[in-house]
């Protein structure tokens, strides 16, 4: 009794996966990159660029939040009469 044809096609998957991952890893070892120090380094002018846009979407958001209705109400700190209901 031998395996079935679902469960060897099942351990070639996971045995290839296992592969690729540790391929991966010792690649990462052997060559590392090191991106991260030039990788917030933009031109200034980019970074204007940015900061308007950020300031923009905030000033739209606080506006937003100013014509809405009013927050909702904390249930937890609500009033609770005696028959279950509660008030504000």
């Amino acid at each position: 009794m031998g395996l079935s044809t679902a469960a060897i096609i099942v351990i070639v998957i996971v045995a290839c996966l296992a592969a690729v991952s540790l391929a991966a890893a010792m690649w990462k070892q052997v060559h590392p990159t090191d991106h991260s120090a030039h990788r917030y380094n933009y031109p200034r002018d980019q970074e204007l660029y940015m900061r308007s846009v950020r300031l923009k979407n905030l000033g739209g958001l606080r506006q937003e939040s100013r014509t809405k209705e009013p927050p909702p109400r904390d249930l937890e700190s609500a009033v609770y009469t005696e028959d279950g209901s509660s008030r504000f």
